[in-house]
């Protein structure tokens, strides 16, 4: 349960970090911005920085996120055990 809802955030995390620095920007008229597009972010982030840049912030949001998918998962399987175990199913 815990792997599996980490899985997420570990995929999605770089287009987090693009997204809030395009956000965060601040562009000055008549000047190129930093962060144009996707593509052009994550290859700017990853030549200035290193590619782990791209997943910054990643383990904070793992230790939030995969102890509540575990729990999620747990409950599940205990309610629908007791539930088929009162016929609850058929």
């Amino acid at each position: 349960g815990g792997l599996s809802g980490g899985m997420g955030p570990l995929v999605n995390n770089p287009l987090d970090v693009v997204k809030t620095r395009m956000q965060k920007q601040v562009i000055h008229p008549g000047k190129e911005p930093k962060y144009k597009s996707l593509m052009q972010s994550c290859i700017t982030i990853a030549k200035d920085e290193g590619t782990p840049a791209l997943w910054k912030g990643i383990t904070p949001r793992l230790m939030r996120i995969m102890p509540g998918q575990a729990i999620t998962f747990m409950t599940y399987e205990a309610v629908s055990t007791q539930m088929e175990k009162y016929g609850m199913f058929e």
